[in-house]
């Protein structure tokens, strides 16, 4: 008799087929025909030369489709997905949404991979206008270039991977310029100081850290004072002002959520308040809900740091600073009088910078153009703010 080997492509077989036979003892009680329905039917439509363990991997993928109305399934599948795939050494993760591919770098981050190339075109024309609008009030005008996690570098690309994803942001930041709108390049600032960008961001996650959210802001606050001679506090923003409260593998963010943690990994997650005194208050339109009190108050949502969501699609330990995105958020600082009013057009990459940059100004209030159904030139001639800081690639049609 041939003795049998137990190598690492037998053992994940073996397992296989114990979770089919669990799955199939749990389908008398939930669902038959979605469990075993989905794990046969994306092995079996694989094309013929597929591995046995790209195989199985597509068979977890098809099943987590049908069956992510279960919770508990949900889990196991993405993560045995995953270890199949982290097995294999596979780079490009498949998604049912091209646009959410899953691709690890040879650094061990993970980015989307972007099918589509950013035209920025309409931003640049919709910046003219706003441009316009702060001009005819007396507001200055800002625009901040974000990092990304795309990359075109081969060294951090697997090989072979023909990734060219495309962007006319140059041609942007010269028509903003010939138009007398400021420009803050977060790119330029990383290539001079010769930083490592993927420092600035989580492993398994498109947004940048909490400690990112403080230098983006102190880097705002050092070039609104060199262009418009404001008196703002860039001290504010050195760490040793902070407490550092770091939650340990307590994040899997949006890439890290569409594979798994056996094939990402998890993120750290710091929770970063103020030493100094803070007075605040945060109304958040949507809901009418004010919240008053210190930084930790009406900033920090604990809550959100818990194990459940970890795959949890509707809210992540991310949402623990300002407890995710909303249409307009408006904060006071009370420990400041006479002081400047901003206006920061912002999307999900905000929700970690919105809050210290608030420490230096007597009101900042916050728009998504994601979800702001109002018109934002409206809003400027209304509030009339000091100044406009552009911190999106979103702008509005009308």
């Amino acid at each position: 008799m041939k003795k049998f080997k137990f190598t690492y492509k037998n053992i994940i077989a073996i397992l296989f087929v114990v979770f089919i036979m669990v799955s199939f003892v749990l389908s008398f009680i939930t669902a038959p025909t979605k469990i075993l329905g989905g794990l046969a039917r994306g092995y079996l439509n694989s094309p013929e030369d597929t591995n046995v363990l790209s195989k199985i991997g597509n068979g977890f993928k098809d099943f987590d489709s049908r069956m992510s109305e279960y919770y508990v399934f949900h889990d196991i599948s993405i993560n045995s997905y995953g270890a199949v795939q982290n097995l294999i050494d596979k780079k490009l993760i498949d998604d049912v949404d091209p646009e959410y591919e899953v691709l690890k770098l040879n650094n061990g981050y993970l980015t989307f991979k972007h099918t589509s190339d950013e035209d920025l075109t309409n931003l640049g024309n919709y910046l003219i206008d706003i441009k316009s609008v702060c001009d005819k009030n007396n507001i200055n005008l800002m625009y901040i270039n974000k990092l990304s996690k795309t990359t075109d570098d081969k060294d951090l690309l697997p090989a072979n991977y023909p990734y060219a994803h495309k962007s006319n942001y140059g041609e942007l930041k010269k028509r903003l310029m010939q138009n007398n709108i400021d420009v803050l390049d977060l790119q330029d600032v990383v290539d001079e100081q010769n930083i490592d960008k993927y420092s600035l961001f989580f492993k398994t996650d498109h947004h940048w850290t909490p400690k990112t959210g403080i230098w983006v802001s102190q880097l705002i606050t050092d070039k609104l004072n060199g262009l418009y001679n404001y008196n703002l506090n860039s001290d504010l923003y050195d760490i040793l002002n902070y407490n550092v409260e770091t939650h340990y593998n307590a994040f899997l963010g949006s890439q890290g959520k569409r594979v798994g943690y056996l094939y990402a990994g998890t993120d750290d997650l710091d929770v970063i308040t103020p030493k100094y005194d803070t007075n605040m208050s945060v109304k958040i339109a949507v809901s009418g809900e004010i919240l008053k009190g210190t930084f930790e108050d009406t900033i920090i949502h604990r809550e959100c740091i818990t194990p459940d969501n970890l795959l949890n699609k509707d809210q992540t330990a991310y949402d623990t600073y300002m407890l995710g995105n909303h249409d307009l958020v408006e904060i006071e600082n009370k420990n400041i009088n006479d002081g400047k009013r901003a206006l920061l057009i912002l999307d999900s990459f905000g929700c970690v910078v919105a809050p210290y940059l608030s420490q230096n100004f007597q009101q900042l209030d916050c728009i998504d153009l994601r979800s702001y159904t109002s018109s934002l030139k409206d809003y400027i001639e209304k509030t009339s703010p000091d100044v406009v800081i552009y911190m999106a690639t979103e702008y509005q049609k009308n």
